[in-house]
């Protein structure tokens, strides 16, 4: 983080709540409905209502917990599970070394780097990390608050769609399995304000979809990942 990011006044107490309440609102919808679905579907195959909460709690993966749910019912063994749900958040690890380094100048104590990381999920790396890059003044409060409002979030939404599937079903109409990657859609359109962004982010919608026709697999994903990441960094060393 450069020099005009450290030296450029902060908003403190309720104004800077409402600022990151305000930045995080799109994040905050789109992860309430999400898991919505979640905890109606893991309702509906069975489990009781306090399991989808507690999986929103302690686990906070959306594509880990739909697929651990699908595997689950499906009589998966625990070695099956523990290893897709594996896979499909490897990314986390780079997403992490990223923001290890990128929040390094901000002198972040142990408790705070450890409450900061329990948080950081896709949506929330894609935000922070565009903002640190240009030096866009920020501190510990509005980063770990933002994940707060976040997680918060995927938690009443998955207590409240388990609520509904066990004692309102009927009233249950919508279709609402779009929700997941229409937020996707959502943060990446948002985030392409650039050409090399936008080039970056095409090479991985376009790598993912030759695999995905290749043939289904959690290391799709991640190699997706790295192919538009290993573009964007060389757009990045041209320009």
């Amino acid at each position: 983080m450069n020099e005009t990011s450290s030296s450029r006044p902060l908003m403190v107490g309720p104004q800077q709540r409402s600022r990151t309440f305000a930045e995080a609102s799109p994040v905050v919808a789109g992860y309430f409905t999400v898991s919505f679905v979640f905890g109606l579907m893991a309702v509906n195959a069975g489990m009781p209502v306090w399991l989808p909460v507690a999986m929103c709690l302690f686990v906070y993966a959306g594509a880990s917990q739909f697929a651990a749910l699908a595997l689950i019912t499906s009589g998966a063994s625990l070695t099956t599970i523990v290893l897709t749900t594996f896979l499909i958040n490897a990314r986390h690890m780079l997403m992490s070394v990223y923001m290890a380094k990128a929040l390094q100048a901000m002198g972040l104590s142990r408790l705070e780097r450890w409450c900061y990381a329990g948080g950081l999920t896709d949506e929330s790396f894609a935000f922070h990390s565009v903002k640190l890059g240009k030096g866009a003044p920020v501190n510990v409060r509005y980063l770990i608050g933002f994940n707060l409002y976040c997680h918060t979030s995927w938690v009443l939404g998955g207590l409240l769609g388990a609520i509904c599937a066990q004692y309102a079903a009927h009233l249950i109409k919508y279709q609402l399995d779009y929700a997941l990657t229409a937020m996707m859609l959502y943060v990446l359109v948002s985030l392409c304000n650039t050409r090399n962004k936008l080039i970056a982010a095409l090479a991985a919608v376009a790598c993912m979809g030759a695999l995905s026709l290749a043939g289904s697999s959690p290391f799709n994903v991640f190699i997706a990942t790295f192919v538009g990441c290993g573009v964007g960094v060389c757009l990045t060393k041209r320009s």
